[in-house]
């Protein structure tokens, strides 16, 4: 395909990503330039590219939706913008789309993805018929509980008590859920449980590459919020906002292998051409050898 891909760079640490300074400093200042052009109107407008998940070139919607105020100007929240005006998917969903594609999995492979009401999975059900898509529901409910919601027959999972057996999964697939999950430790530990040897673990989440440590905004004891920070909350597709108890920095590297995983790599992406604008964005992947 003529079409080029969006992986930029590939890192295994926070060292690595200093140690690429000066290119990556190159890089930011070009891309900035290039973005910024396809942005100058402050008006929505829509423009043609390549959708990783339709596999087809389409319309895309770029919005000032979620866009914050900084440095005396409006910054626009580049993963969450540039839907596909077909599938829905908004960049980082189609990012984490592209980046399953680079692994090859099969369509009969066995996956997991900790959503189920949201145009993400529906794009990937139509990839991997063996698809199980799960929502959060509360905590009166049980893992593995199927609910009625809206007519929806909805399936629940706490990530960190998840109800399937070891070695079930050959994928595990999240957006943007680690960061709403108070003990992120767990959850990595029990997709490392039910992953099958080789499988892996791909997942977008808020990611801060200035930071060498997880800033932690809020916690939960004795069953109670504690906001250390400002609460933030992020869209639920099911109601009311989810609260962020994290920011992420390098060190989710070393949670990961303490979890269990020999491997793991932040997959840098950009490119206009399938959609996607702004940097540093990356996919996450977390290998089980």
């Amino acid at each position: 395909m003529l079409i080029p891909d969006i992986w930029r760079g590939e890192f295994e640490s926070g060292d690595a990503w200093r140690s690429a300074g000066t290119e990556i400093s190159v890089f930011s200042v070009a891309t900035a330039a290039i973005d910024d052009a396809m942005m100058s109107s402050r008006h929505p407008f829509t423009f043609s590219a390549w959708c990783a998940s339709c596999r087809e070139l389409r319309l895309m919607r770029a919005t000032w939706d979620f866009g914050s105020l900084g440095s005396g100007s409006v910054s626009p929240a580049w993963t969450e913008i540039n839907a596909c005006c077909c599938c829905g998917l908004n960049s980082r969903m189609r990012a984490v789309v592209a980046y399953l594609d680079r692994l090859g999995l099969r369509a009969d492979a066995a996956i997991y993805t900790a959503e189920q009401v949201t145009p993400a999975y529906a794009a990937l059900l139509k990839r991997y018929k063996n698809l199980i898509g799960s929502e959060y529901l509360g905590s009166d409910k049980a893992p593995g509980e199927t609910v009625m919601r809206d007519g929806n027959k909805l399936r629940h999972e706490d990530m960190t008590h998840l109800s399937f057996p070891d070695r079930m999964f050959d994928a595990i697939v999240t957006m943007d859920v680690f960061e709403h999950i108070p003990d992120y430790c767990a959850a990595f530990r029990e997709c490392n449980r039910t992953l099958r040897t080789g499988g892996g673990l791909v997942f977008s989440i808020p990611f801060f590459p200035h930071q060498d440590k997880t800033h932690v905004r809020a916690v939960i004891e004795n069953g109670t919020v504690h906001h250390i920070e400002p609460p933030e909350y992020h869209g639920n597709p099911l109601g009311d906002g989810s609260l962020c108890f994290q920011h992420f920095g390098w060190d989710i590297f070393d949670s990961l292998r303490r979890a269990g995983f020999k491997k793991a790599t932040a997959h840098l992406y950009w490119g206009p051409w399938q959609g996607h604008f702004g940097t540093p964005f990356f996919v996450f992947h977390a290998e089980k050898v």
